[in-house]
């Protein structure tokens, strides 16, 4: 019953996720390489790992490994160890996946489409650490993490003057 729990909600969730859905994770997008990462994210750098996705794929991939075990005549601990492998191996491959896209990723094409879009800030960057702001994007609203110059406070308006490994340099926006 756990199996097939694990497969509907985790494969319907997955597939939630890949239609229509951007990654969001429990753990910082900073590059650990970039020097606004500061010293305390190799604490954080694990936990950049466990994004939505990479659990999400691992809870799908749990359940079908377990039903699949089942099928396969195993009994009890042999269907738990075969789901634990699935799921781990698949949630892994996803979040080593996620984590190269969005550090090496960035491509120059998309880098210039954030150029020049005005956002919101959510959560306001301080010294040696990224905020966090709002932009649309496609047609899309997407949260990706900032740093300033400028004193920037939740809800001011922001302009993007520049992306580097995947953080967006943003200044204060005053026009319209």
């Amino acid at each position: 019953m756990l199996y097939l729990f694990c497969l509907i909600v985790g494969g319907g969730l997955l597939a939630l996720s890949v239609v229509g859905g951007h990654d969001h994770g429990v753990g910082s997008d900073v590059d650990p390489g970039h020097p606004e990462a500061g010293a305390d994210h190799a604490a954080g750098n694990l936990a950049g790992y466990f994004s939505l996705r990479a659990l999400v794929s691992f809870a799908a991939f749990f359940g079908l490994g377990g039903l699949a075990a089942r099928g396969l005549g195993l009994g009890g601990a042999a269907q738990l160890a075969f789901a634990l492998v699935c799921g781990l191996l698949v949630g892994a491959f996803a979040a080593v996946s996620l984590r190269l896209a969005r550090t090496h990723g960035e491509t120059e094409t998309r880098a210039a489409k954030m150029e020049g879009r005005t956002g919101k800030v959510l959560v306001a960057p301080g010294v040696g650490r990224p905020g966090k702001i709002e932009l649309t994007v496609e047609g899309q609203l997407e949260q990706r993490l900032a740093r300033s110059d400028d004193a920037l406070r939740p809800g001011d308006q922001v302009i993007v003057i520049g992306v580097e490994g995947g953080l967006l340099d943003v200044r204060a926006w005053e026009g319209a």
